[in-house]
């Protein structure tokens, strides 16, 4: 009880702050996060791709050596079936419009050789004319 008053009268007691109030506060913010990771636990683990329902299911470890290179030798040829058929594709398309003017060149050159045919019968018809007009 001395010891009260002697603080008391001397004003320590007014000089050492509380250590409550940090306390308080630690405990405060501890609280707090736990109940933030416990509610977001809650929200992003029950997650799945389809909608509500279990949780994910984990891929199952490779029973053997070669398990998992398998599947990531599936999923690479795969992507390269893909790749084959687009390639196939554009160079089909190029193909094509190749062929269409190929096709558009040959009627065209067609056409230039009827027409010189169409022209080689009237100069040969023209010619015997021009040389009985020269013996005359």
């Amino acid at each position: 009880m001395v010891d009260l008053l002697l603080i008391a009268e001397t004003g320590v007691a007014e000089q050492t702050p509380s250590q409550l109030p940090s306390i308080l506060f630690a405990a405060g913010c501890g609280l707090l996060a736990m109940i933030l990771l416990r509610r977001s636990y809650r929200y992003f683990g029950k997650r799945t791709r389809g909608g509500s329902g279990p949780a994910i299911a984990a891929l199952p470890r490779p029973t053997g050596p070669w398990d998992g290179a398998k599947r990531d030798a599936a999923a690479r040829l795969d992507r390269e079936r893909v790749e084959l058929h687009e390639l196939a594709r554009d160079l089909m398309g190029q193909l094509d419009s190749k062929t269409r003017v190929l096709n558009q060149l040959v009627a065209q050159s067609q056409q230039q050789i009827e027409r010189l045919e169409v022209l080689l019968e009237i100069a040969a018809r023209e010619e015997p004319q021009m040389d009985t007009d020269e013996h005359a």
